[in-house]
């Protein structure tokens, strides 16, 4: 019996300090606390970036033909568009064309393909200035259009049309390497 009653007195007095260490919050003295510096937090911050190809198009140009009198096509020269700080500059050089004609320009926007196969049925909803000459020869004329970009014309296909819609000519806007 004095076995356990030892036992007892020292499971008591154990159980005793435990539950005074528990509850000294004020009475007890503190021990100093020491400061860790908390290790620098890294952070690392991924950025996505995505890249279109025509981002660095700001210029596109059409070789334009026309039907040969011979049969098949004959070149007649050039349309250019050049991104200005004012808008988009058209450069048109064209030979071949009829006096006195009024011809429309209205672009067809087109996948990247080689054939029309791919491209629209109507024409984009752009008001291009229309192309009249009136002694036979080349005609050399700049026009400035706003809203627009080179960009948004890349594989476009380029018509002039004339009397209600004969297609003349025609040309497929490429990017100008400069």
């Amino acid at each position: 019996m004095q076995n356990l009653i030892k036992k007892m007195f020292l499971f008591t007095s154990v159980l005793g300090v435990t539950a005074m260490l528990a509850g000294c919050t004020g009475m007890c003295p503190q021990k100093k606390a020491r400061h860790v510096k908390p290790a620098p937090q890294t952070t690392e911050a991924v950025v996505f970036y995505q890249t279109y190809e025509d981002a660095a198009v700001n210029r596109v140009h059409a070789k334009m033909y026309t039907r040969s009198s011979r049969g098949g096509e004959s070149k007649m020269g050039y349309i250019k568009f050049y991104e200005t700080n004012s808008g988009l500059k058209m450069e048109v050089d064209l030979k071949d064309l009829r006096p006195g004609v009024t011809y429309t320009v209205r672009l067809y926007p087109c996948n990247a393909c080689t054939n029309g196969m791919c491209c629209a049925n109507t024409s984009m909803p752009i008001e291009l200035p229309n192309l009249r000459i009136d002694h036979a020869g080349r005609l050399e004329e700049d026009f400035m259009i706003r809203g627009l970009t080179a960009a948004q014309l890349l594989n476009s296909k380029i018509y002039l049309e004339r009397d209600g819609g004969y297609k003349a000519a025609w040309g497929t806007l490429e990017k100008n390497v400069l």
